[in-house]
């Protein structure tokens, strides 16, 4: 005890005990501190409400995420070919993306004024709109519109990323988050393209909203009725609650978000009809867009009472700012290739739906691997620098050996996405727990929710980038290749107009896409449909191999990082101040002491201009109901 500060002996010799149980809130300042000292020799028992709460807030990323994404973005053909527009289905993970990036950190912010509770109610509110228009809708711009509303949704949620992990013991922060991932991929994202396509082919792609309605509506009702941590975990006593959600930093978010889109809007023009890459369409809207997102950090860093990117949080690199790095890097490889791995399958190998299916499965299982088990072993793996390193290896060889095994190995092409695509959960999760143990209480919301933002981020311009190298490469060489292919078999030059679109027809399985193209002949069907996968090859191999570069990057990133596997011990930051709807409230084992406590926090903060907290269900004070 001869280490406790000033501030922890004043607060235990108001409680009448110097026990370290006393000394109240020192993870709000130090979690090494509390983690190594607050260790019981066991872990505390869990309330059913801490469980149940624990269970509904995983269950909640389903709506959201599993459905209004996962399972979208594997079928975003079909749904384009089903409303008669294919040209805009990039922007249906693409608004996603974006929305979630921005809601992430905002609602980080949210949650330190107005708790994790009311927050996460709120994106679930949210998510249960974008459903519904997800499942009303009309033409793929209406999709897109209700998945920017579910990525919105979403974003907020995700706050629940700092919530579960700080109801648990330290060591068991990964089971916790390892239990959000286990809702997502089992079997959501096991089966993602499988079911997506049984469901456009059998009933309706409209079930993937359907079913996000259902879910939401549920874990609305659950995390209502269990979910009760500390109603203000950031709590300044000198401000209301509206005074501190003027202070939020709306003009770096409005920098953000605007500079974010148009920068991707440019990206996604290029290449395109009458958008070349010189051209002042394109270039004008990237380099805006990159000045107002450098215009938002200048600001945050700068000016900003309440800033959108804390500078205090960033000056902590290697305890944090390399993981933004980490999960940006990631995210942009990852959410890119959920949308595109589907379309290799179809127009390279198969355009089975069932097939298509088949050959996702092994990124499912290493989705539920990397998202469930690793996250949950990781306090008794150790190690955890060393465990994102190896991760970021595996993911960046293997999307990168995509490309030795197109259009021809089917068996590699699958297996090699089980390495490929499962990593992304692991590296997300196990960089949350390593910013948990490193970054203080009251700054914990703000931290997950710029991880989130950062992925997200990633996602959105991986998508974009990827997306438009792919859409310019195809652009450039279908056409001349299909046209080499048939003129070399005799096909007549005149009826190239009509064969090039068929062509494209068949590949998507279009039953007899050939049969109104004069001069065909199932021999020269054999060689435009050869040329196409051909084409296709050589853009996704393009693809494949851009990736390289920024997984080398991460990876050395990586290797900068201070390992907190020291502090994976039977530390509980948070506890509930209610135990379900029905429960009492938690109080300090004795009400004077609750307000002795409280008033001390208050002076004591003061003096030091620290923030100022709330004693009841944060660490050290025992409660009882």
């Amino acid at each position: 005890m001869a280490d406790m500060s000033k501030r922890d002996f004043t607060l235990a010799e108001a409680s009448g005990t110097h026990h370290m149980e006393n000394t109240v809130l020192v993870d709000l300042d130090d979690p090494h501190r509390a983690a190594l000292e607050d260790n019981p020799e066991k872990p505390e028992k869990l309330s059913w409400s801490t469980i149940l709460s624990v269970f509904f807030l995983g269950l909640s990323f389903i709506a959201p995420l599993s459905c209004g994404f996962v399972l979208a973005v594997g079928i975003l053909v079909p749904i384009g070919t089903a409303l008669g527009d294919t040209t805009h289905i990039g922007w249906i993970p693409g608004g996603w993306s974006i929305a979630s990036s921005v809601s992430f950190a905002i609602a980080g912010s949210l949650s330190d004024i107005f708790g994790r509770r009311n927050v996460i109610l709120l994106g679930q509110g949210i998510t249960i709109i974008g459903a519904i228009v997800g499942a009303t809708a009309m033409t793929t711009l209406h999709v897109a519109a209700a998945s920017t509303v579910l990525g919105f949704g979403c974003g907020i949620i995700f706050v629940g990323y700092a919530g579960i992990p700080e109801l648990l013991p330290n060591k068991w922060r990964g089971i916790g988050l390892g239990w959000t991932e286990f809702c997502i991929t089992m079997p959501w994202a096991v089966v993602a393209v499988l079911l997506g396509n049984a469901l456009a082919e059998h009933a309706s792609w409209r079930w993937c909203y359907y079913i996000s309605i259902i879910y939401s509506v549920i874990c609305l009702v659950g995390t209502a009725c269990f979910y009760f941590p500390p109603h203000r975990p950031q709590l300044d006593y000198d401000k209301s609650r509206w005074h501190e959600v003027k202070e939020i930093d709306y003009i770096g978010l409005f920098l953000y978000a605007t500079g974010l889109t148009v920068f991707l809007v440019g990206l996604n023009w290029a290449g395109t009809a009458g958008h070349g890459w010189k051209s002042v369409s394109v270039i004008a809207p990237i380099v805006l867009g990159f000045l107002a997102f450098v215009a938002c950090f200048v600001y945050d860093f700068t000016l900003a009472k309440r800033p959108f990117f804390p500078f205090e949080l960033f000056k902590q690199v290697r305890e944090f700012t390399i993981l933004l790095v980490l999960v940006f890097v990631s995210g942009m490889i990852f959410y890119s290739m959920a949308g595109l791995l589907p379309q290799g399958s179809l127009y390279m190998f198969t355009n089975n739906s069932t097939e298509i299916g088949l050959l996702a499965l092994p990124n499912g299982f290493s989705q539920l691997i990397g998202g469930w088990v690793i996250p949950s072993l990781a306090h008794k793996i150790k190690h955890l620098k060393w465990q994102l390193t190896t991760l970021l290896c595996f993911q960046t060889l293997f999307v990168a050996l995509y490309a030795a095994v197109i259009p021809t190995n089917k068996a590699a092409w699958s297996a090699f996405q089980f390495f490929g695509q499962g990593c992304f959960a692991a590296i997300t999760l196990i960089s949350y727990i390593v910013a948990g143990l490193h970054i203080p209480q009251r700054q914990l919301g703000i931290a997950t929710g710029l991880i989130g933002t950062f992925r997200s981020a990633g996602g959105s311009v991986g998508i974009t980038v990827f997306d438009t190298i792919l859409s310019s490469t195809v652009n450039s060489r279908l056409g001349p290749q299909i046209s080499e292919a048939a003129l070399a078999m005799g096909f007549p030059a005149k009826n190239l107009a009509l064969l090039i679109p068929a062509t494209i027809e068949n590949a998507s399985g279009v039953p007899n896409a050939f049969a109104a193209v004069p001069g065909i002949s199932p021999a020269i069907e054999l060689a435009v449909a050869q040329a196409f996968k051909d084409a296709y090859a050589y853009a996704f191999r393009r693809v494949f191999l851009i990736t390289i570069p920024f997984g080398v990057v991460a990876i050395i990133a990586t290797l900068f990082i201070r390992d907190p596997s020291r502090y994976l011990t039977n530390h509980v930051a948070v506890h509930m101040e209610k135990e379900g709807i029905t429960g009492a409230v938690r109080r300090v084992e004795a009400s004077t002491m609750a307000h002795t406590l409280g008033d001390e926090i208050g002076t004591s903060t003061a003096l030091e201009g620290g923030p100022r907290q709330d004693a009841i269900g944060l660490t050290g004070v025992h409660s009882t109901v």
